[in-house]
């Protein structure tokens, strides 16, 4: 028999620490013996495992077993009413059960009510925005809600084609959204006691020292892995602190103290080993867009890059392609369209005949390859990033044009990446011979980035659209619009194109022979 599919929303509240030792109480919640509805196997499972997990962490917890409408609103209160005793106080609320939503509210389902209509939802189930709302009011330091609930709404008069749950429109600040698997799909149950989800995260919460972030960057690609990549999750955030759930760190037999030297001054490195392959691009403010070229190019507006990132110093190329998905330049191209012709083939020439999908597709399973968290979740036009994910992903408009123009170490801001002569660093239709050439042949910018003018196209991440005038940080693209952004001109395409201010867009979908793209990684 199939096991009920399930979602999971992990919701975080997070603020400082203090240094006095915080209160930790928890509601945790498990509705499984529903008596109108199909009732569930795991969620009393899940909430007997996090409740002997959470205690275990040092928490108080409150456990209702399936609740009533009243059981669940009543305990609810009792947890705000004990974080607003302290303002040093952390919260968890979790839930495993039904769940539906309607017009946009999510809402979780007690497992007595009788709702024959969904215009009764909101007078016989919970809404998760009220709880939200509640623990909100305790003006406390951190709040933790994790809701585990079934992915199909189990009433007869659900809408056609609704599913799920979802994403939380009013989002606190100093919150972090996670959910097991993207909007619109199906979270698996899991072979055993609990949820793949639900498995990974126990798991996760009893290792020491693993910070809020290291919990579910682990979680996130531990699932990814375990289903085949079948399960995404997703992650949604906007804390941008340390803080940790469990054991701060792991406990280990203190050193004799080494006999003091004399002190010097350290050298100057970066944090991080850079992968092979990859530059270091610096954060910074500058100035993107061009007042003197084509239409889609102005204005000039202030964008600030407020993280440093790697950027890979050449495009994907075929043997990389190949490595990952299996498939050659030809066999992709005849994927598409068997009459066109090969402009270039070897190990060392760009991938090309690449979609937007194809290359977010080629970024996950690469991730996943070796060892990192997916950026991208969901399908279609659906797909969400998590720019936190220590995984490939392709880079933002902002974050290519910051890089084309060489990230601040050139003398000056040159017309092409890393030149005002276009033939030293670009491949295009003035000297590329009608065909496409191994990468890093060309000269390279003051990073060491080649062919960002010139030989491919280059997909971004960002929608396709008008720049605004206005100062920006991060900027992620247009929201709406069927487009997806390409830069940096191609091996057929003029001088114009190949300048770092140049830009075009085409649908996501769309595979031609000059379109290939680059990686980047936090």
């Amino acid at each position: 028999m199939m096991k009920k599919t399930s979602l999971w929303l992990v919701f975080f509240v997070l603020g400082v620490s203090s240094l006095a030792a915080q209160q930790k109480y928890a509601l945790v919640m498990g509705n499984g013996a529903y008596t109108g509805i199909t009732s569930l196997n795991n969620p009393v499972n899940d909430a007997r495992d996090m409740e002997a997990t959470l205690k275990n962490l040092g928490w108080t917890v409150d456990l209702v077993i399936n609740g009533n409408l009243d059981q669940m609103e009543g305990a609810a209160i009792r947890l705000k009413n004990r974080l607003s005793a302290s303002r040093n106080s952390y919260g968890f609320l979790f839930y495993a059960g039904h769940g539906v939503q309607s017009g946009g509210v999510n809402y979780l389902i007690p497992v007595d009510a009788n709702i024959q209509s969904e215009n009764f939802l909101r007078q016989r189930a919970v809404s998760l925005q009220a709880l939200l709302d509640e623990l909100n009011d305790a003006g406390n330091e951190l709040n933790i809600v994790a809701l585990d609930a079934c992915r199909d709404n189990p009433f007869s008069w659900k809408r056609s084609g609704t599913r799920g749950l979802q994403v939380v429109s009013n989002q606190p600040a100093k919150s972090i959204i996670v959910y097991a698997t993207s909007a619109g799909s199906t979270a698996a149950d899991g072979a055993g006691r609990n949820g793949l989800f639900t498995t990974h995260l126990l798991n996760n919460l009893k290792k020491p020292g693993l910070s809020v972030r290291d919990l579910f960057d682990q979680t996130g690609a531990d699932v990814y892995r375990a289903s085949g990549g079948a399960q995404v999750p997703a992650i949604y955030s906007q804390f941008f602190d340390v803080a940790y759930l469990g054991t701060r760190t792991s406990t280990v037999t203190p050193q004799p103290s080494p006999a003091p030297v004399q002190p010097v001054d350290p050298p100057v490195v970066n944090p991080r080993p850079t992968p092979a392959g990859f530059v270091l691009v610096p954060a910074r403010t500058f100035s993107m867009g061009s007042n003197n070229g084509e239409s889609w190019e102005k204005p000039v507006h202030q964008v600030t890059i407020s993280k440093a990132f790697y950027m890979s110093d050449h495009e994907v190329t075929q043997k990389e392609w190949y490595d990952v998905m299996g498939a050659t330049v030809r066999q992709q191209r005849d994927m598409w369209d068997k009459s066109y012709s090969l402009y270039g083939e070897g190990d060392n020439y760009p991938m090309y005949y690449v979609s937007w999908y194809d290359a977010v597709e080629y970024c996950n399973k690469r991730s996943i390859k070796e060892g990192l968290t997916p950026a991208y979740s969901g399908s279609g036009e659906s797909i969400t990033c998590n720019f936190r994910a220590n995984g490939y992903r392709l880079p933002t408009e902002a974050e290519w044009e910051w890089s084309a123009k060489g990230g601040g170490k050139d003398s000056m801001v040159y017309e092409y990446s890393g030149s005002n002569s276009v033939d030293g660093v670009a491949w295009y239709s003035g000297n590329s011979g009608s065909r496409i050439h191994p990468v890093k042949t060309k000269g390279a910018n003051s990073l060491g980035l080649y062919d960002m003018s010139g030989n491919v196209w280059e997909w971004c991440w960002d929608g396709y659209g008008s720049y605004s005038s206005g100062s920006q940080t991060d900027p992620t693209g247009a929201a709406g619009g069927s487009y997806r952004v390409f830069r940096g001109g191609s091996w057929d395409g003029s001088a114009q194109y190949a300048r770092s201010v140049g830009r075009y867009g085409d649908t996501p979908s769309r595979r031609g022979n000059s379109i290939g793209f680059r990686l980047v990684r936090p």
